[in-house]
């Protein structure tokens, strides 16, 4: 399973997926979906914008772990 992921982190498609998947989840649409309503006191939006880039990283992370290993 762990060669499966490594293989998948080194294809330069994948990454450019990423790259995509990224800016359609941070552009100006999907972005005011979540303007204007609340979640036990925090705004949509702001938990919305962290989720996404906790993701961001998260990729990241996997990317650099799938290159050094």
């Amino acid at each position: 399973m762990a060669s499966l992921f490594r293989d998948l982190f080194r294809q330069n498609e994948f990454w450019a997926f990423l790259f995509v998947l990224g800016w359609m989840l941070l552009n100006w649409p999907l972005i005011t979906v979540a303007a204007g309503s609340v979640v036990m006191g925090i705004p949509t939006i702001l938990v919305y914008v962290a989720s996404i880039w906790l993701l961001i990283i998260l990729a990241l992370y996997l990317f650099d772990r799938g290159y050094s290993g």
